[in-house]
């Protein structure tokens, strides 16, 4: 029976995900259901009942059964929602041989499991299972992981709220040709912020800011300058947590920062960093900041990568972005978490990813393979994945708000960013202390 109430379970939700049956409307009587998905009524009923029952659909008495229209927002049991197309694709075939009780829910905004970039991740954390516990039980043996890249995603309590998949360094993707039309020179491995702020005011002369540098509302990418000067936000001594965003070498990423908005002369982007990524292998724009999750090593444009220039006095320190898994604290069924990690951490799918060159495996053995010797490009990705360091701010997602909304004032309103600092620091420091 349980599998005909799948079926029945199924039939109903394609409906509605290819947009056939739509918020508001009324579906057909269950019978007419019966003799399409060749089920007993009793069946179709019961389907009814449960999708009622996860708040998809709704019974109205006497009148029939109608589609909720804030259905995208809800959380299937057994869901699987991927971020990401790429998932999807790598995915398909071996989730439904090895899990087939999960299933992939694209057009829902939240799953039971999820594979969700780090910002998502970290302000969710509070939401998701402590996977600690389960990954030591089926990796006893970590000597094929990079083990380093975990060390983010641990909340202040110590739980393990989401398992990096694939990782990736930050990096400058740069328009050659747009860059020699501008008179301007190619950036290499070690340049320096003056030579990266000569070339953008080259650039700027020939085009307008947006086809320059395009920047856009991602922390992930600020507090690179952050760490680039040698600073940072939080991080954990002992048993107590520092903050360090009043120190000098902080201040001086967010003045490297207010530096870089006057260059451009632009008040700061809204666009996506999809559409900005989109732009740049379209060939319209001349730089951009990226992670090997968003290159397109087989565009047609004449790119290369460059890592961010280095900042005098600074460190040569980079921020990790990465594909999480995580799982919601409502799911109990540990049996099938277990499967969940067993396959996505699995050679099969990490040499499938390492194919496709998306993201840095996070097993060494897939890692390695996937990068191609004969392309400059992939050897920039390889070097700096050296330079990561964990971030500590991402165990504390009020703070990271505070940070992120405190930049986004240094960048629109041109606050004094030591200013800026000292006041939000000494916010911090008293948030901590009460905690």
């Amino acid at each position: 029976m349980s599998d005909k109430l799948q079926t029945a379970r199924e039939y109903i939700l394609r409906k509605i995900e290819n947009g056939e049956l739509r918020g508001g409307d009324k579906l057909p009587a269950a019978r007419e259901y019966s003799d399409e998905i060749g089920v007993s009524l009793a069946i179709t009923q019961m389907a009814f009942t449960s999708l009622v029952r996860d708040g998809i659909l709704t019974s109205v008495p006497r009148q029939g059964t109608y589609i909720r229209a804030d259905w995208p927002q809800r959380i299937l049991p057994d869901s699987f929602q991927t971020f990401r197309p790429v998932w999807k694709n790598v995915l398909a075939d071996l989730l439904r041989e090895a899990v087939p009780s999960v299933r992939v829910c694209d057009k829902f905004r939240e799953g039971a499991y999820e594979i969700v970039p780090t910002w998502t991740a970290q302000f969710r954390q509070e939401e998701y299972l402590d996977l600690a516990g389960l990954f030591d039980e089926l990796y006893p043996d970590r000597s094929d992981f990079f083990m380093a890249q975990f060390q983010s995603f641990y909340s202040r309590s110590g739980k393990l709220y989401g398992i990096p998949l694939i990782f990736s360094p930050w990096v400058l993707c740069c328009n050659t040709a747009m860059i020699r039309e501008a008179g301007g020179d190619l950036p290499y491995p070690g340049w320096s912020w003056g030579e990266f702020i000569t070339l953008l005011r080259k650039l700027r002369r020939v085009y307008p800011a947006e086809q320059v540098f395009s920047l856009f509302q991602s922390p992930s990418f600020w507090m690179n300058f952050l760490f680039r000067a040698g600073g940072g936000i939080v991080v954990r001594e002992g048993e107590r947590w520092q903050v360090k965003f009043d120190d000098p070498q902080t201040v001086e990423g967010l003045r490297r920062l207010k530096e870089l908005k006057d260059v451009l002369d632009a008040p700061g982007a809204s666009s996506t960093r999809e559409t900005i990524r989109g732009r740049f292998f379209d060939g319209t724009v001349a730089l951009f900041s990226g992670t090997r999750e968003d290159v397109d090593f087989h565009s047609g444009i004449d790119w290369i990568c460059v890592p961010l220039p280095m900042i005098p006095g600074g460190a040569d320190r980079i921020r990790q972005a990465s594909d999480l898994f995580c799982v919601r604290r409502q799911v109990n069924d540990f049996g099938q978490v277990r499967e969940m990690l067993r396959l996505l951490l699995s050679p099969e799918i990490q040499e499938r990813l390492g194919q496709l060159r998306y993201g840095i495996p996070i097993r060494r053995s897939a890692a390695i393979r996937s990068f191609d010797e004969n392309d400059p490009r992939d050897a920039v990705f390889f070097s700096e994945m050296t330079r990561i360091v964990p971030d500590g701010s991402l165990a504390w997602p009020e703070l990271h708000q505070l940070v992120n909304c405190c930049i986004n004032r240094i960048w629109r309103a041109g606050l004094n960013p030591e200013k800026a600092a000292a006041e939000l620091a000494a916010a911090m420091r008293t948030y901590i202390e009460y905690q």
